[in-house]
């Protein structure tokens, strides 16, 4: 799947890489679905541009991991000026890369609407081929519309590819009746897509991933703000029960295990492995390539630069290393992702110092000699308790004793990593690391959730201690853990510890009906650990993180973009915005 970032299309067919309405104003070039798909050739470069929206830089490139769905408990926004986004709590109908977004899922829709419509126009093409190109985009349309849903509720549903300007204009259809549509896709889908197994990459869509993916969509159905409710005490059994079952699915497939390493599964995101541990942790990821230099001039991406590390330099002391790198953060990153004291408590409090000290920095990077060499000789590790006060600096081996710089400002957010990387030279913005969409761990805390809930914590402790075991943590037990509820809040912490800064920890919270509580606690939170003590610095820059926490109850869902409601008519707002 790596060609997904070296192909461009020759042709504009409807929507293909601009906007519905964009192209509609516009004559056909070159290609049109009239004349193309006559190949099979031609069939697999269009399904390539059905998987092209995950990877741009206003979907799983960037975006949405950070300004749309890092909105939450375990993170905070840090840089100089604040930016209208959800993270900061400063979203509105108009914030591009909500706008941005909302195109880019209804590009991808009308993409796989096209392909659907066309594959089976050449039946000189093998039936195989054209069945499991088929399968990929109904999965793909079916992906796309969950986010809609998770994201907005209600939207437009659009089964056929846009064809006029009139096609633009279509009311909202009901969350149910699209939830409806696309889990019976999915299971439509499933048994054409490879398994696993026969794929060399972590970007195409498997059985078994497709699977996972579905159990995550009956799980967040089953909570708060998506099922009906007329009928809740009935649809959390039903649905918790399917996404059981879906999990189950996977984990009886015995395709996919707990990688030994939990942090040689990022390595192997950030320098272009896949597998290196030979257990299919990464079950589905977005693949990156290249970063825009020279002829590596493909990325979209910039995971590992704005979610990542940073480096505690001064260029301004050597003008021709300012120059020749054009950033601050020079091969790294700019870090505007910092874990919370929330998240950095949580690891200290279980003891987990392999995903403590993997997910939240403990170093950044310094100059190795001089001010002219940045790289992780020069690593500045942080050897206080806490995220402040008195630290120790490692300089090319050698100890220093100094004080850390303010607080918990210095923990970015640390699971990708650029030093790492493969492609070089590095580029300031644009890197070529992936992002994981769907990871084995989750499937198994899936089953732990879905097990207690529906049975109690007694079948239920296998699947979350196979989790903890691997990042060295005991068991949680009858003794330990006796209750269900006890399991719950064990189960919502795991969650954190386990799957921070993977664009999952805030539709956790909206599902189990804690978003707006949780985020309104962290205010509290911040503003009571301020001063000399435990936290001192994490409150403080341009903007506080509590304004960042402080968020409206109605951002359990997203605005219809302007853009949206002046182009469609038909389409009402979400309610508060």
């Amino acid at each position: 799947m790596k060609t997904i970032k070296y192909i461009f299309l020759s042709f504009l067919s409807v929507c293909l890489f601009s906007s519905c309405s964009d192209f509609l104003d516009k004559e056909p070039t070159k290609s049109t679905p009239e004349t193309y798909f006559n190949t099979e050739s031609e069939l697999k470069t269009f399904l390539l541009s059905v998987y092209n929206p995950l990877m741009q830089e206003y979907f799983y490139g960037d975006c949405y991991p950070l300004y749309i769905a890092g909105g939450d408990d375990l993170t905070f926004y840090q840089r100089s000026s604040p930016k209208e986004s959800m993270i900061c709590a400063t979203a509105s109908p108009g914030t591009p890369e909500i706008t941005s977004y909302w195109r880019i899922l209804y590009d991808g829709i009308n993409r796989a609407n096209m392909l659907m419509e066309n594959a089976d126009k050449n039946t000189e093409i093998s039936s195989d081929v054209r069945a499991q190109a088929k399968a990929e985009a109904l999965f793909l349309r079916s992906f796309y519309y969950f986010n809609l849903v998770q994201g907005w509720g209600d939207v437009p549903f659009r089964l056929e590819a846009v064809k006029s300007v009139e096609g633009l204009s279509i009311p909202r259809t009901d969350k149910q009746v699209i939830y409806d549509r696309i889990i019976a896709d999915i299971e439509t889908a499933i048994p054409d897509l490879p398994s696993i197994t026969d794929l060399a990459s972590p970007g195409t869509i498997s059985q078994t991933a497709a699977q996972g993916i579905l159990a995550r969509i009956y799980l967040f159905r089953a909570g708060e703000y998506h099922r009906d409710k007329k009928t809740a005490g009935t649809e959390v059994t039903e649905y918790t029960t399917k996404a059981r079952e879906w999990a189950l699915r996977v984990y009886n497939s015995n395709l996919h295990d707990l990688a030994p390493s939990y942090k040689q599964v990022f390595i192997d995101m950030c320098s272009d492995q896949y597998n290196s541990q030979g257990v299919y942790e990464s079950m589905w990821e977005v693949e990156e390539a290249g970063n825009r230099i020279n002829s590596n001039a493909y990325s979209a991406g910039r995971i590992g630069n704005t979610i990542g590390f940073g480096a505690n330099v001064d260029y301004s002391a050597n003008a021709s290393f300012k120059d020749y790198t054009g950033m601050r953060n020079p091969g790294y990153g700019y870090r505007f992702a910092f874990a919370s004291l929330k998240l950095y408590n949580m690891y200290e409090e279980e003891g987990d110092t392999e995903r403590g000290n993997w997910n939240i920095a403990d170093y950044e990077y310094t100059y190795v000699d001089g001010n002219s060499n940045l790289g992780i000789a020069g690593r500045k590790y942080f050897q206080g308790k806490k995220p402040n006060g008195p630290a120790n600096e490692i300089v090319d081996g050698m100890l220093y004793e100094e004080e850390a710089s303010s607080g918990n400002k210095t923990r970015s957010a640390a699971k990708y990593r650029r030093e790492y990387e493969s492609v070089t030279p590095k580029n300031k913005n644009f890197t070529p690391i992936n992002f994981p969409i769907l990871r084995y761990s989750d499937i198994l805390l899936i089953l732990a959730e879905t097990e207690n809930e529906l049975n109690g914590p007694a079948d239920a402790y296998q699947y979350i201690n196979r989790v903890r075991n691997r990042a060295g943590l005991g068991d949680l037990d009858a003794i330990n853990t006796p209750t269900k509820a006890d399991f719950t809040d064990a189960l919502k912490k795991e969650r954190a510890m386990e799957l921070c800064f993977e664009a999952i920890r805030r539709w956790d919270l909206i599902r189990w009906g804690e978003f707006y509580t949780t985020m309104q606690a962290m205010v509290s939170y911040v503003n009571s650990h301020q001063g000399t003590g435990v936290g001192m610095g994490w409150n403080t820059g341009h903007k506080y993180a509590a304004d960042y926490y402080n968020v409206p109850a109605s951002y359990v869902y997203f605005p219809i973009p302007d853009w949206e409601i002046t182009t469609n008519k038909a389409v009402t707002q979400n309610a508060g915005w």
